[in-house]
């Protein structure tokens, strides 16, 4: 039955881990959206339609999704299947009385953004299949010979995968596509003339390969009904293709062609799109050709063009035809800017230039170049290289330089109007040396290395030219208030080519745009941004990158699986942030890393196990989540005995269950050694025993188990206390030696209770009797002392901040704290949060609340208090 089938689905696609849109498989009704919600029926209660895009599912699918006669459309992409069940489909065959033949409706496969290795199998949907999307998977090797069987495919995306191999003529086979993608993939060789045979494209994109060779004609000539055309490579390392630019004159509905990074030749063809609809022809047509080796001049003959969008910078062009620029039909070309720049908008005069080669601003135009420049749209000007100094000179000036709170050396610089001042007499007779200058290094040659301004009140707009800095290899400028590009991106970083270690945190930086281009960059430091975005994945072609620090920078969304492209990465520290989903078993593929930070975000599911024996050199993993809306990490904790350099672990406050592991570190490297073992445990649901044998060769260790379910510790171990007196920094001794038991400085016994879950050294550190601690490693006491003095506390507050007068006071003078209105309780009704917004309190917050042991946030906003930070 329907049911059944979805029963199935879900148990192999780990359902109860989904982070959203979980079944409730008891109940039978498949088309009720409330049990069963992404799934959408006929009629007729027939399943059409299950759509469970970026909900968690990972695993497998089971091959009987494919058995539902009425399914149309499986959407599952940006999950982590690792297997579609194709493969498995012919297992149906032998099933007696299925009453139907398999995949006889099924129309769309979305897949985008899993971890499907292998298309094998598929072709048991060859006669219905007409749309499959496998874009970011793990296809790898040559084209999969299985995809040619699938004659009625009308779109295949195949793009960022690691298919590699030439392009397999059999793909002319599949007559019926209208858009085929295999961006950014590893393909090598030409495009054959058999695509030609794909007379009902309509877009077709192999960019960012590694093709080479001509562009045939007679190629894109049979391809007629092309709507956008793509074959790009403007990434480093990306394939080249060479020979002319083909004319594109049988295309009546072309408007996107994007042939930029390569290396065509000769001059841009006077008939290009000669056949284009004139409803085209009036409204946007886009033509990149930038960075080839074009020459000659832009045709008059394109004057037909209503609106085109034409980059033909960086190339070797020489005019621009005297019909377009004087022609009044031309204003909306390049996005409109011609009407505002005339042809500048198009391409920098002969002997001016800039960075863009083209004007797109109303404050940064086509600069002269003294020593001319060879053709149109030049980026650079011999001439113009500006000494280190002048480019320190108008960067000063530009972020407020005479109000920095640290200026010497930049201070004679003070007075200048512009960098140009530099050239006056007055200035000249000072002989200013830049490399005295606060903040700034040099190399022998007087090239600047380091500039370092951290905290210094640096504020404005980062000129561009600081990136043209051309020895830079280091570069602090933290806590600031500066902005690098309009965008609030990076501006200009990737023409700082020897830039290694950097660090822009707590500055304007609110978009991706600019970053990648930094290939050179090995330590990055980008904390406290205003990102708000998933993490872009231009970011995992810095392949050079060892360190990434992005702490509170608004990261959001799961980690793209495109992570363990950075081979070289060995510590990344993403604390504060709104990632969801899984932990990525890609860092498994990331063999250098030995210190991972995913603290307080909103991870759910379990640990990558598996994927982390192969971290061989990892010594530090945090992920505690203390206050999050999500459950956290769930089930059960790892050994982690492969990684035997880990000396600090912290999994707290998750949801973690089971017992510890027998083989918990089983293979350290530091048993027998004085090195210091941090394993924070607590707030988890762990059960069982702690034994000796797990944790007795570590001699000086911090183990924190409190708040879970433990049973007790051995006795083997209580007994071994007076060998472990090194343990949380010598407080196990201590507590020994002040006549205590040395256990509970592990961690309290059942029936006691301490605010941290074991006994220390301090006046009343002791584990104290409590009949309702269930477990070892108690905190709260329900019904005893603690809530007696958790109410003394919070009525202190009331009346420290004139509680009478409060707007919002009904409750506070009751009986029971959890029912005060702001005040949040755990299950054990300790106090865990303090949220007063807006009540209007007034005065000074006891320093008492720091106190209450279970306390996890507190907010006093919008009203007026003095608080302490003491004691907390």
């Amino acid at each position: 039955s329907q049911a059944q089938i979805l029963e199935i689905f879900y148990d192999q696609a780990n359902g109860d881990s989904w982070t959203d849109k979980q079944w409730n498989t008891t109940h039978k009704g498949v088309c009720n959206s409330e049990f069963y919600p992404g799934v959408t029926c006929n009629d007729d209660n027939k399943i059409i339609e299950i759509d469970l895009h970026n909900c968690g599912l990972s695993g497998k699918v089971t091959p009987w999704i494919y058995a539902l006669p009425e399914l149309t459309t499986l959407t599952l992409g940006d999950n982590d299947i690792d297997d579609a069940g194709w493969d498995r489909i012919e297992e149906l065959a032998g099933v007696d009385d299925l009453g139907f033949e398999l995949g006889t409706k099924l129309k769309s496969i979305k897949l985008t953004s899993n971890k499907i290795l292998s298309v094998e199998g598929i072709e048991a949907l060859a006669d219905s299949l007409k749309e499959l999307h496998l874009t970011y998977n793990r296809i790898a090797g040559p084209m999969p010979e299985e995809l040619f069987a699938l004659k009625n495919l009308k779109v295949l995306s195949i793009s960022e995968n690691a298919i590699t191999g030439t392009i397999d003529t059999r793909l002319a086979n599949l007559t019926h596509l209208n858009e085929f993608y295999c961006y950014g993939n590893e393909v090598t060789g030409q495009i054959p003339e058999e695509i030609g045979q794909l007379k009902k494209l309509q877009i077709l994109t192999f960019a960012e390969n590694q093709l080479s060779g001509p562009i045939s004609s007679d190629l894109v000539n049979n391809l007629v009904n092309l709507k956008i055309f793509s074959v790009h490579n403007r990434e480093e390392g990306r394939g080249k293709h060479n020979g002319t630019i083909p004319k594109f004159d049988h295309h009546p509905y072309l408007a996107e062609i994007y042939m930029d990074g390569n290396a065509f030749t000769g001059t841009l063809p006077h008939l290009l799109l000669n056949e284009l609809n004139q409803t085209l022809l009036d409204s946007s047509v886009t033509v990149n050709l930038a960075n080839n080796q074009l020459t000659g001049s832009i045709p008059g003959a394109y004057v037909r063009f209503e609106s085109l969008d034409l980059d033909v910078t960086g190339n070797m062009i020489s005019s621009i035809d005297d019909k377009i620029c004087e022609s009044d039909s031309i204003n909306n070309w390049m996005n409109g800017l011609v009407e505002s720049f005339g042809c500048k908008a198009i391409l920098c005069p002969v002997d001016y230039y800039l960075p863009s080669g083209k004007q797109e601003d109303d404050d940064v135009v086509c600069a002269w170049c003294d020593a001319g420049t060879d053709y149109m749209g030049s980026t650079s000007c011999a001439s113009d290289e500006v000494s280190d100094l002048q480019i320190l000179a108008e960067f000063y000036l530009a972020v407020d330089g005479p109000n920095w709170k640290e200026a010497e050396g930049w201070d004679v610089m003070a007075e200048m109007e512009t960098s140009a001042d530099l050239q006056l007499p007055s200035y000249k007779d000072l002989d200013i040396d830049h490399c005295k200058f606060f903040g700034v290094e040099c190399d022998d040659n007087g090239r600047v290395t380091e500039l370092k301004l951290k905290g210094n009140s640096l504020e404005g707009f980062v000129p561009e030219s600081l990136f043209d800095l051309t020895e830079l290899t280091d570069l602090d400028l933290s806590g600031n208030e500066l902005t690098f590009d309009r965008d609030h991106g990076f501006g200009k970083i990737g023409n700082a080519k020897k830039l290694t270690n950097v660090d822009l945190s707590s500055n304007d930086i609110q978009s991706w745009k600019g970053l990648s281009a930094a290939k050179s960059i090995k330590e990055l430091h980008l904390d406290d941004l205003y990102l708000f975005s998933p993490i872009d994945e231009s970011l995992y072609t810095m392949e050079k990158l060892t360190i990434l620090h992005m702490q509170f920078s608004g990261l959001t969304g799961k980690i793209p699986k495109g992570i363990s492209a950075l081979k070289n990465l060995k510590a990344i520290m993403l604390y504060g942030n709104s990632l969801t989903g899984q932990v990525p078993a890609e860092l498994g593929q990331m063999p250098n890393l030995w210190h991972i930070t995913l603290s307080e975000n909103d991870f759910t599911g379990e640990l990558p196990a598996e994927a982390f024996k192969n971290l061989t050199n990892l010594e530090k993993f945090h992920i505690h989540q203390t206050d999050k809306e999500k459950t956290g990490i769930t089930g059960k904790l790892p050994s982690f005995k492969e990684n035997t350099k880990l000396r600090m672990l912290d999994v707290s406050s998750n949801a973690m269950t089971g017992k510890i592991p027998d083989d918990f570190l089983a293979d350290s490297v530091y048993k027998g050694l004085d090195q210091l073992m941090d394993i924070n445990l607590s707030y988890n649901k762990f059960t069982g025993n702690i034994h000796s044998s797990t944790f007795k060769d570590f001699s000086n260790m911090k183990l924190d188990l409190a708040n879970n379910k433990i049973v007790k510790a051995s006795s083997f171990l209580c007994q071994m206390a007076d060998e472990l007196t090194d343990w949380w920094e010598g407080e196990v001794g201590k507590v020994i030696e002040g006549g205590g038991d040395g256990c509970d400085a592990i961690i309290c016994p059942q029936g006691t209770y301490n605010t941290i879950g074991r006994a220390t050294s301090q006046d009343g550190g002791e584990c104290l009797e409590c009949a309702s601690a269930k477990f070892a490693g108690a905190v709260t006491c329900s019904g005893v002392n603690e809530d007696s003095r958790e109410k003394e506390i919070l009525d202190k507050l009331y009346i420290a901040t004139a509680g009478d007068q409060w707007s919002r006071n009904a409750s506070w003078t009751g009986t029971d704290v959890c029912e005060y209105e702001g005040i949040v309780c755990s299950d054990s009704g300790a106090v865990t949060e303090i949220n007063v917004t807006s009540f209007g309190l007034k005065g000074e917050i006891p320093a008492d609340i720091w106190e209450l042991p279970s306390l996890r946030k507190v907010v006093f906003s919008s009203n007026v208090v003095d608080l302490s930070f003491e004691g907390i």
